[in-house]
Parts: structure tokens; C-alpha cells; sequence
């Protein structure tokens, strides 16, 4: 065989498959969802179509891709989501299946043409599959949102107070508050927490799943986490992932003052008042999380003093200046800077001072420990 024929042979094989693999780049693109849909949306638009003109139109009309270009909500984005969605603000469809069913209506003016999908939505705005445009590949960080889980879009261009349509978002804030979060997190211009990891641009890092999984099992995604493992409902655990995924860092709609008004807002809601007893202090204690650094009678944390003998250490004094101030008096302290109503702060002052006397079980404890 000579070297012409083979190099012809050569070329002509190369072209075979160049011709096949482009053959083969056409058919998958013709044959696509979006396609499929666009074709089953424009039949179904024909039939509800009376005029003849207009049917021929639909008749004819080739399926493309559409786009819309949002620029006046923080970065430029690109949704190509009514692609698929066509039948977005047609009102004929409002009984229709998805993708085709109409959007619901939502307080206020909220033209998609304007805002775009996922404004509020997530999910990947160029993506052209299923997969793609629900963000649904492994590392996307913003997946599109469902149900309940939507009111946290809500926080991006509405600060707190929120509205009584976000009762999830709402929660979720308080929790935030109630628990002592805000102790061992920061959030730019609410809280400044050291011990945890900031939570100011939280929604743009974790997706929901991982959000969850990490306020159930602290454990789960840091072993090395000191976070407590909290006492919460399942609807307690998805306002909070509804609240964490609100914290963008940035609000979409408002400049430093609003910010400011925001954060004021937030700091200024009321709290709880309890009455001055030590079983209403040992409540105070538990539902601050305190026990997660602090151990009493052998049960607790390892992070901050033993407080078992706390009423035999230290006046009523020096602990409610050092509750409202820990670094006050103990230099260096990690105690978070928690906010105590009144009674909240004189009841726990109460609990820890009538705290005096070692269990035998603690006892032991000591002792093993001393040998060591």
C-alpha cells in the first residue's frame, strides 16, 4: 500500500467521522426539552385559539429559544426560563400542568419581564435542560427553590420587619435571635460572633440540603464543630434554612440608610421576659445553649469553666456584669455577647447562684479526672 492511498484513506475516514460526529451534534440539539415543550405548549395554544389567522401563525411558528435580560436587580442575569415556561402570564393556563401553568399572583407588582425568575426562583437562568436550569448539578450552589422555601427571596430586596406572607422567614429570624445564634455568629450589621462561622453570605456558599444537614447534625459536614445540637422541630429547622438562605450579604433594592433602619429594626425587637425564679434562670440557661460550652453536675461542654460551685465563686454582681459583659472582667473571654431582657438576666443570675454543691456522680468525675 502506498504512502497517497493511505493518507488519502486517512483523510477520507477523518471526514466520515467529522460528518458523523457532527450529524450527531445536530440531532441532540434539535432533540431537546425545551423543544418538546415549546411544540406541546404551541398545540395546546391552537386549540384554544378560535381565530384562523392566528391558529396558521401558531401553525408555523418554528420553536426558539426566548431570554430575558435583567439588569436592575444587583448583577445582570440572563433567565431563559420562559423557554420552557411559556405560558407564564397567560391566563388561560392558570389550571394547566407545569412547565405551562400560569404564575400565581403575589402581593404587589412583581412583572417577571421586570424582575426575571430567578430573582426570586434560583436555579441556573441560562441553563436550557431540566437539570440545568433547576441547578440542579452537584456543585451549584443556588438550586431552584420550591413551596415555603421561596419567602426567602422575599429578604432580598425586603428587609426586616418581614411580612406576614414570609411566616417561615419571620420564624427563622426570631429563632435566629431566641436561640443565641447570633452569640457564636456574625452576620454584617446584626451580630459579630466569633466562635462559629460567618453566616453574612451564607445563601451564596451552601445550598439548602447542606444548610439542614448542618443545624440537625452540627457534626455532619465540620466533625470539629462546637455547635450545640439544638432541640428543634422539623418546622423550626426549615425556617432557620429558610432564614439562612435569605443572606445574600447584599439587598437588592435598598442603600446604607435602609440597611441601617434594617439592622435597627432588628436590634430593637422585644425580648423575652420571663419571671424571677431559678427554675425560670435554669430555662434561661438551656434555651441560650449555655450548657453547650459550660458543664453543671458532669453535663455540658468542655469549652468554659465548670459552673457546678458557680453560686459559691462569684457575688450576684459579677455575674450579671459578666453576662452583659463578659470581656469586662475576664479578659480574652470567648463568651459570646448574648442580649438579656431584665428578668431574663436576674433570673439566670439566680439559677448559677443557687448552684453550690457537687453531686456524688460529679464527685467521682472529679476525682477520676484528678488522677489523670
Amino acid at each position: 500500500m502506498n504512502v497517497g492511498f493511505s493518507i488519502k484513506l486517512a483523510l477520507v475516514v477523518g471526514a466520515i467521522f467529522l460528518l458523523l460526529g457532527n450529524a450527531f451534534i445536530i440531532i441532540k440539539n434539535y432533540q431537546t426539552e425545551w423543544r418538546t415543550y415549546q411544540e406541546q405548549y404551541l398545540q395546546l395554544v391552537a386549540e384554544k385559539t378560535i381565530e384562523p389567522q392566528m391558529k396558521e401563525i401558531l401553525k408555523n411558528r418554528s420553536p426558539r429559544i426566548e431570554q430575558i435580560v435583567v439588569t436592575g436587580f444587583g448583577k445582570e442575569r440572563v433567565d431563559r426560563c420562559i423557554t420552557c415556561h411559556m405560558g407564564v402570564d397567560d391566563e388561560r393556563f392558570k389550571d394547566a400542568q407545569q412547565p405551562f401553568t400560569t404564575h400565581p399572583k403575589i402581593a404587589g407588582n412583581h412583572p417577571y419581564r421586570t424582575f426575571g425568575c430567578t430573582t426570586c426562583h434560583d436555579g441556573n437562568g441560562r441553563g436550557l435542560s431540566v437539570t440545568d436550569a433547576h441547578g440542579q448539578e452537584k456543585h451549584w450552589t443556588e438550586p431552584l427553590l420550591h413551596g415555603d422555601y421561596i419567602e426567602s427571596s422575599c429578604a432580598k430586596c425586603h428587609p426586616a420587619p418581614f411580612y406576614a406572607e414570609t411566616p417561615h422567614l419571620q420564624q427563622g429570624a426570631e429563632l435566629f435571635r431566641n436561640k443565641a445564634c447570633y452569640g457564636c455568629h456574625k452576620i454584617e450589621g446584626v451580630s459579630n460572633g466569633k466562635l462559629g462561622p460567618e453566616l453574612t453570605k451564607v445563601a451564596t456558599k451552601w445550598p439548602r440540603a447542606y444548610l439542614e444537614e448542618s443545624i440537625v447534625v452540627p457534626t455532619a459536614n465540620n466533625f470539629e464543630s462546637l455547635m450545640p445540637k439544638m432541640q428543634l422541630t422539623a418546622e423550626e429547622v426549615k425556617s432557620l434554612v429558610i432564614y439562612m438562605k435569605s443572606l445574600t450579604g447584599e439587598n437588592l433594592m435598598t442603600g446604607p440608610v435602609t440597611k441601617f433602619e434594617s439592622v435597627k429594626a432588628w436590634k430593637a425587637a422585644p425580648v423575652q421576659e420571663v419571671p424571677v425564679t431559678v427554675e425560670s434562670g435554669k430555662f434561661v440557661y438551656e434555651d441560650k445553649a449555655c450548657n453547650s460550652c459550660h458543664t453543671i453536675n458532669g453535663v455540658g461542654g468542655k469549652i468554659g469553666p465548670d459552673l457546678s460551685v458557680y453560686g459559691l465563686q462569684r457575688t450576684p454582681e459579677w455575674m450579671i456584669q459578666h453576662h452583659i459583659n463578659p470581656r469586662s472582667l475576664v479578659g480574652g473571654s470567648m463568651m459570646p455577647d448574648f442580649t438579656y431582657s431584665q428578668s431574663e438576666l436576674e433570673a439566670l443570675t439566680l439559677y448559677l447562684g443557687s448552684l453550690k454543691q457537687l453531686t456524688v456522680d460529679n464527685s467521682v468525675i472529679y476525682a477520676q479526672e484528678s488522677v489523670k
